[in-house]
């Protein structure tokens, strides 16, 4: 997105229009309100393209440039290009504020004009296409705008049919419009909050990436502790083997006397032996006494 500011007299950028139903708010009172938020250098875009000649004949080269190239959407092809006009300006909403407004359910069409009073504002002056999103839901498209809704009648705003059931439980209803009347193209892009939405984020998709972030580096944390208490198991686990170890060493070493004790036994068998050699030479020695 480039940031870089434009500046315009002041026959450029008068009377163009904004979304008046439902009615945006803007971020300062010191502003065209009608005036188109950021441009886009067409021929920086699309260097072989055909931008400089009547309106319809832009809007067809455009068309044909836009089908071979990475966006599929305006609202792409915007946040990508544009170039702010004013400080005052924002890329995603341009010069409204959608914290200022907190509609409830949308209604099944939506209107841009030039005044909050519907019946007599104008509609579309520049031809052009428009697209409108609520959240991250493209609920309408058109490349002629101009011609597809400003009434036939030529007064009033331009009432733009939208996919009511993709917004119902959206937060934020963003509107873009591109003016293509000339080479240098004139974006508008208007916000408003939808739906009761209070979030100064519109789609509330950042704080639910906070929140899985968050939840996911708790187990994280958790898991280190749980390695470490079991690691600490196994280290009390060997000493029971070396009780059992040292009990079998106790009982090798309480038999080994057991031969000792043996040993005494042949002693004893050779003091007997002993004995009766000696009482059968007394008896000899009575008998030679004899004969």
């Amino acid at each position: 997105m480039l940031l870089a500011f434009a500046s315009f007299g002041a026959q450029q950028v008068s009377a163009h229009g904004y979304l008046v139903q439902p009615l945006v708010k803007f971020i300062s009172q010191n502003i065209d309100i009608t005036q188109y938020s950021s441009t886009i250098d067409s021929y920086k875009l699309f260097p072989d393209g055909t931008f400089n000649t009547d309106p319809k004949i832009n809007i067809a080269s455009f068309m044909e440039h836009l089908k071979k190239s990475p966006y599929k959407s305006l609202k792409a092809m915007i946040n990508a290009n544009q170039v702010l006009v004013s400080k005052d300006a924002t890329p995603t909403c341009g010069f409204t504020d959608p914290d200022q407004t907190h509609y409830g359910a949308l209604n099944d069409t939506i209107i841009f004009g030039r005044s909050p009073d519907v019946s007599i504002a104008e509609g579309f002056v520049h031809p052009g296409p428009c697209e409108t999103w609520c959240d991250d839901n493209q609920v309408q498209q058109n490349m002629h705008c101009d011609e597809a809704y400003n009434p036939k009648s030529g007064g009033g705003g331009a009432p733009m049919p939208i996919k009511k059931a993709a917004c119902a439980n959206a937060k934020r209803l963003t509107f873009y419009w591109i003016g293509m009347h000339g080479p240098t193209w004139q974006v508008y892009v208007n916000c408003v909050n939808i739906n009761g939405n209070t979030s100064k984020s519109g789609t509330g998709s950042s704080p639910t990436t906070s929140t899985t972030t968050n939840s996911q580096t708790t187990p994280s944390t958790t898991a280190p502790t749980t390695t470490t208490g079991q690691a600490t198991t196994p280290k009390a686990t060997p000493a029971t083997p070396d009780v059992k170890n040292t009990t079998p060493g106790a009982a090798t070493t309480a038999s080994t006397p057991a031969p000792v004790a043996t040993t005494p036994t042949p002693t004893t068998a050779s003091s007997d032996v002993g004995n009766e050699a000696s009482v059968s030479a007394d008896k000899c020695l009575r008998r030679r006494t004899r004969d």
